[in-house]
């Protein structure tokens, strides 16, 4: 098979993702991906799989809790799209990314998904009367659009090291601006705090794995700069939603969590079955009879706690920290391009975890994109660090 056949089903699947109403065309997608992988698992077998014996407890755990679910056969449909699917795409990624041309290819489908989903977002917006986001347009709802740009901005940065244009760094920058400046349209509050944090990261491990040189002050600064402008937007969003510190304050995803804890206290070795679904159905009762959107815990790690008890939340925190911990060991590898797929895996899983505490967009398309990506970056360095080691 050449070279483009063999990348083209996975590269289809990165720019359909984020376009809602695309499911039938991504799981063709991601079964044509498995096609090509499975000629080379039988050629070479199996890749090494990071956070391999977390995320099996952490499959086992939601199977057992098929056992105390209020509704079974909903938390296996549930446990075959979300984990089932999503572990998939990043065992295929893992795979199939292997050289430098294998990740401009999958970084250039993103790319390109991202400018025609930019685009009808622009569109839609500036053709409104409202001036609000959209939320049932081709771009989707404001928070999925926000979550999905904090996990593509890792995915931008590391452009700048896997293209080799003379101008790929203006480049950058005009797709992160472009990015953000669409983030400030949905009005989420939550994205800026996980900007934030991914900022802060950024900085602090492109100076100290050696990719920028500036001084504490500098970089104090560019923090200072980042937040300020963050809190400007968030401020511009409350007030053209006619939101006071009192709304903030009386947010019903308050009262929602308290009442989830206890619930989870109860039963703490026992969750009501896997699915975001699982707290309406097991708990009628805690959803806000004046805020009916509220019908999850907004909270990923309170969902997984809903539905496979303590056990899952513990296992899914040990995912996302075996994650960490081996994007932060790329990002001290001395090679620049495999270095810096470290720190944006560093930034990924940050931005990720920080947006979905306050909400739960962990799932469906996100989290395919979520895997894929940390697939990605991955497969890359442990191909590329093996290769270095076999070189005389």
């Amino acid at each position: 098979m050449s070279f483009r056949g063999r990348l083209l089903p996975f590269a289809v699947l990165l720019f359909v993702l984020p376009f809602p109403g695309t499911v039938a065309f991504r799981l063709l997608a991601l079964a044509g991906g498995l096609i090509v992988c499975a000629f080379v698992w039988h050629r070479e077998g199996f890749p090494e799989i990071p956070a391999r014996t977390a995320l099996l407890l952490l499959i086992a755990c939601a199977l057992l809790s098929l056992a105390t679910a209020v509704d079974a056969e909903y938390s296996l449909g549930e446990i075959k799209n979300e984990l089932g699917y999503a572990m998939a795409a990043y065992l295929g990624f893992l795979t199939l990314t292997r050289t430098l041309a294998d990740a401009r290819v999958f970084v250039a489908a993103l790319i390109l998904g991202s400018l025609a989903l930019s685009a009808a977002a622009l569109r839609e917006h500036f053709f409104s009367d409202s001036g609000l986001w959209i939320e049932g347009g081709l771009a989707g709802g404001s928070g999925s659009y926000s979550t999905y740009v904090l996990t593509l901005m890792p995915v931008l940065l590391w452009a700048g090291c896997v293209f080799q244009h003379r101008h790929r760094w203006v480049a950058v920058a005009g797709l992160v601006f472009s990015q953000l400046l669409l983030a400030s349209l949905t009005g989420q509050r939550a994205f800026w705090a996980a900007f934030v944090l991914q900022a802060v990261f950024a900085l602090y491990l492109l100076r100290a794995r050696g990719f920028i040189a500036i001084s504490n002050a500098r970089v104090g600064i560019m923090g200072m700069t980042v937040l300020v402008f963050s809190v400007l937007v968030v401020v511009s969003a409350s007030t053209k939603r006619e939101q006071s510190i009192d709304a903030w304050i009386q947010d019903p995803r308050i009262n929602v969590w308290s009442q989830v804890v206890e619930r989870i206290r109860q039963y703490p070795l026992a969750g009501k079955g896997f699915g975001r679904n699982t707290m309406k159905n097991a708990y009628p009762e805690i959803r806000p009879k004046d805020f009916t959107a509220v019908w999850h815990p907004h909270n990923t790690f309170l969902n997984y706690g809903v539905a496979m008890g303590l056990p899952g939340m513990l296992l899914l925190i040990l995912v996302f920290f075996v994650l960490l911990r081996s994007f932060w060991r790329l990002s001290r590898v001395q090679d620049r391009v495999i270095a810096m797929a470290g720190i944006c895996g560093v930034l990924l899983v940050v931005g990720v975890v920080t947006r979905n505490l306050a909400n739960d967009f962990f799932q469906r398309d996100l989290a395919l994109l979520f895997w894929a990506i940390a697939g990605m970056l991955l497969g890359y360095g442990n191909h590329a660090k093996h290769e270095a080691k076999s070189k005389p």
